[in-house]
C-alpha cells in the first residue's frame, strides 16, 4: 500500500455523513488500496472499513468483504466527495444495487437531478390534462420555467401558449411574470 497526502478541504457534504471521513479517532492515513478489487488505485480511509454482508450483494463475480470511505470526484461539477462506507452498504445491500455500480456524482449533483426528474415527471404528467384548477396551472407553469431554464423544455411555441393560458386564468401569479421575462 502506498500513502497518499490528500487535502481533504473544499468536500460536497453529504446531507446525512457530512463532509469528511467517518474515523474512530486520530487524523486520517489516506491510501491507495489495491488488495479489494472494489478500491483498486482509488484513495480510500481504510479507518473506515465497514464489514460487508455477501449474502446481500447483488453482484456478478466478486462480492466486497467491507467497505470504506472513498474519495470521489464529481463527474459534472468536478469537485471532490466522499463516497462514505455506509452509503455504500446502502446502495449494495438495502437499495440492491449491482456491487459494480460507483457512485460518479456528488450529494448535490445526485439531488438536484432527482429535482429535476421529478419536476420533469410532473410536468409531463400535467401538460395534457384536461382540467387543471388555477393551483395546478401555476405548478406547471413553474415547472415548464424550471425546465426551460435547465433545458429540457426548448418549445418556444409551447411555452407562449403556457403563458398565454396563464395570462388568462392565473394574470396575478409570480410565475405568469416569469415567463413574461423569460420570452421578452
Amino acid at each position: 500500500m502506498d500513502s497518499v497526502d490528500v487535502d481533504l478541504g473544499d468536500l460536497v457534504p453529504h446531507p446525512r455523513f457530512g463532509a469528511f471521513p467517518h474515523l474512530p479517532g486520530g487524523t486520517p492515513t489516506t491510501l491507495a488500496v489495491r488488495q479489494q478489487y472494489a478500491y483498486r488505485m482509488q484513495i480510500v480511509f481504510p479507518e473506515t472499513k465497514t464489514a460487508a454482508d455477501p449474502e446481500k450483494h447483488n453482484y456478478s463475480v466478486i462480492p466486497r468483504a467491507y467497505y470504506v470511505d472513498v474519495l470521489k470526484q464529481c463527474r459534472d461539477c468536478n469537485r471532490r466527495f466522499i463516497f462514505f462506507a455506509r452509503e455504500q452498504r446502502h446502495w449494495y445491500e438495502e437499495l440492491k444495487f449491482v456491487i459494480d455500480a460507483d457512485c460518479v456524482h456528488c450529494p448535490e449533483c445526485r439531488k438536484s437531478t432527482r429535482k429535476l426528474r421529478r419536476r420533469f415527471a410532473r410536468y409531463s404528467e400535467t401538460i395534457n390534462a384536461p382540467d387543471l384548477d388555477d393551483d395546478s396551472l401555476a405548478t406547471l407553469l413553474s415547472d415548464a420555467v424550471f425546465l426551460w431554464n435547465h433545458g429540457l423544455l426548448n418549445d418556444e411555441q409551447k411555452l407562449r401558449r403556457l403563458h398565454n393560458l396563464g395570462i388568462k386564468r392565473v394574470p396575478d401569479h409570480p410565475v405568469v411574470k416569469t415567463i413574461t421575462r423569460l420570452l421578452d
